[in-house]
């Protein structure tokens, strides 16, 4: 025995109808995809809500929404590697640097807030960075 068919009727964009017979298989799957493409709309809506809320936020590291369980495990693994390695400068290098990366100062900035030469913060940030580097080099 056949199965019957089951007519759809869609409106075109501009503005005609056609009706079509398809099994109920065709209409079960087209009902899934519709679901399907509700529940992407609903994501892709909380996502641009999120992105509009964490916009007002002035973080230092934002973690990517769709980042796998491993991506996040070797980011973490590297940000520990890195404020370990902080450490290992000195106070005034490590305080430079959050200054001037993690804060977003510039030179000039840094050293009015500090009474010091512009040139002496230059100076002491490239010497950091050429030591931060050396050190994960060597963890590497």
């Amino acid at each position: 025995m056949e199965e019957p068919l089951i007519t759809l009727i869609y409106k075109l964009a501009d503005g005609k109808r056609i009706s079509i017979e398809v099994t109920s298989e065709v209409v079960d799957a087209l009902e899934q995809s519709d679901r399907q493409i509700r529940s992407q709309r609903r994501q892709d809506r909380r996502y641009l809500k999120y992105t509009g809320y964490i916009a007002e936020f002035d973080d230092h590291a934002m973690v990517a929404l769709q980042e796998d369980t491993a991506d996040l495990l070797i980011r973490m693994d590297s940000y520990k590697q890195l404020y370990s390695t902080l450490e290992k400068l000195s106070e005034v290098q490590r305080r430079r640097l959050i200054k001037r990366f993690f804060d977003g100062k510039i030179y000039c900035d840094i050293a009015d807030s500090e009474n010091v030469n512009h040139k002496t913060v230059v100076e002491s940030i490239a010497g950091a960075l050429k030591k931060l580097e050396k050190l994960l080099r060597a963890d590497w």
